[in-house]
C-alpha cells in the first residue's frame, strides 16, 4: 500500500514538473520570436551594414539575457530600477559604439517607441 502512494505521489511530482518545464520552454520561445522580430526591425529602421548586423545581435542578446536574469531574481524594487538603469545605460555605449551617429537617433528614437507602447498596453490593462 505504501508503494502505491509512493508511486502515485512521484507520479503526479513528474508531471508537474514536465508541466512547468513545458510553460517555462513556451514562454521562452515566445520571447526569443519576440527578439528575432524586434532585431529584423532594428536592422531595417537602421539601415545596418553587414559589418554592424552581428555585433548589434550580439548585444542585444547579451543585454536581453540580463533583463531576464533581473526579472527574475527576488531583489526589492528600488534595487531592480537601479539595475535594470545600469544594464539600460551600459547597452546604450556598446550600442553606440557601433552605430552612426544618424543611426544612433533614430535607435533612440525607436526605444522611445517601444516604452511608449509597453506604457500604453499597462494603462490598457488597467
Amino acid at each position: 500500500m505504501k508503494t502505491i502512494k509512493h508511486v502515485l505521489v512521484l507520479a503526479v511530482v513528474v508531471l508537474i514538473g514536465t508541466t512547468a518545464v513545458a510553460q517555462e520552454r513556451e514562454l521562452w520561445e515566445e520571447q526569443k520570436a519576440q527578439m528575432e522580430t524586434q532585431l529584423a526591425t532594428y536592422f531595417e529602421k537602421l539601415d545596418l551594414s553587414e559589418e554592424q548586423k552581428p555585433k548589434f545581435e550580439e548585444i542585444t542578446k547579451k543585454y536581453g539575457k540580463q533583463m531576464m536574469k533581473l526579472k527574475e531574481n527576488n531583489k526589492g524594487r528600488l534595487a531592480k530600477y537601479r539595475e535594470y538603469k545600469s544594464i539600460l545605460e551600459n547597452k546604450k555605449k556598446e550600442i553606440k559604439d557601433i552605430l552612426s551617429n544618424a543611426q544612433y537617433e533614430i535607435y533612440e528614437e525607436t526605444q522611445e517607441e517601444i516604452v511608449q507602447k509597453i506604457k500604453e498596453k499597462r494603462n490598457n490593462k488597467s
